[in-house]
């Protein structure tokens, strides 16, 4: 953006000594209030406050995470993607890991949020949620969704791993670095992300979540075009419901990821673990390996 110069006006008259040394003095204390004020700002690189994330209101919180047991049911598992069966790991008496790796920019991770905060909610608690959005120059732009980065998660049967690895708009030519897979993590992408648990075509991909160490999913649980053209507000407003289109992919994928945490937790918490539609799920994974 451009600047403009101000007029800086005439000079005081020679002969108006008195004016002049009031300038003076007036300008002295100009400088120095300047100078207080820098000294006062932080001197930091933050982005302005209308850039920084939009936490997730708790009117929309609410939205997402108390479905009444009756939308759950009538959601049920239908079209939902079934997870591959990647390890013969039995019950566990500790909490299940739930590992997330996926990025901002993404829109079928943009998909994907919606139903791991649905189902995980039925398991604990978010904390620190923010909005966000797909590219805006990648397909299915701009699609809205949440945002993992620095958020919490609390629970006493889950444990939820996410990595958020980029962001949602390129800078200098590439979207920038938000957070880094650890050494385990990266294990684990390497080996299941990978043939032969995929075809070597889509090894790699975004999203890619493991649960348990038994139940893996690598692409998106349905199609973001589905949340087209509506805010994150007006689509969650849908979910108690659940007869919206993008409200019933939602439920029924999270319905399926419901059925393979429970299976990790040994049908931990019961109220979650023994409704009809998750009990009927975990009947129906996978318990075998793709060849």
């Amino acid at each position: 953006m451009s600047g403009q110069q101000q007029d800086p006006g005439q000079a005081p008259p020679r002969s108006s000594s008195r004016l002049w040394i009031l300038g003076v003095v007036v300008a002295a204390i100009v400088i120095v209030v300047v100078m207080a004020e820098k000294r006062r700002a932080p001197q930091t690189d933050a982005p302005p406050t209308s850039l920084l994330p939009s936490p997730v209101p708790d009117s929309v919180m609410h939205y997402l995470t108390t479905i009444p047991a009756t939308t759950w049911e009538q959601a049920g598992t239908t079209n939902a993607v079934p997870p591959i069966f990647v390890g013969t790991t039995g019950a566990t008496t500790g909490k299940a890991t739930v590992l997330y790796i996926g990025a901002l920019y993404c829109p079928y991770c943009a998909a994907a949020r919606w139903s791991v905060i649905t189902a995980l909610s039925r398991f604990g608690t978010f904390a620190g949620l923010t909005y966000s959005a797909s590219s805006s120059q990648d397909v299915y732009p701009s699609s809205p969704t949440f945002s993992f980065f620095r958020s919490t998660y609390t629970s006493d049967f889950v444990d939820f791993q996410s990595v958020e690895l980029r962001g949602a708009e390129p800078l200098g030519g590439s979207y920038p670095a938000l957070e880094s897979p650890t050494k385990e993590q990266e294990a684990l992408i390497q080996k299941y992300d990978a043939p032969p648990y995929l075809s070597p075509q889509a090894a790699g991909g975004i999203p890619f979540m493991l649960v348990g160490g038994k139940y893996m999913w690598s692409g998106s649980p349905f199609s973001p075009g589905l949340l087209a053209d509506r805010s994150q507000a007006a689509i969650a407003a849908t979910l108690p419901a659940g007869t919206d289109p993008a409200a019933r992919a939602i439920l029924a994928n999270a319905n399926e990821l419901t059925a393979a945490i429970c299976a990790a937790t040994g049908g931990r918490p019961a109220t979650t673990c023994s409704s009809p539609v998750v009990a009927a799920a975990m009947k129906s994974l996978p318990a075998t390996t793709p060849r």
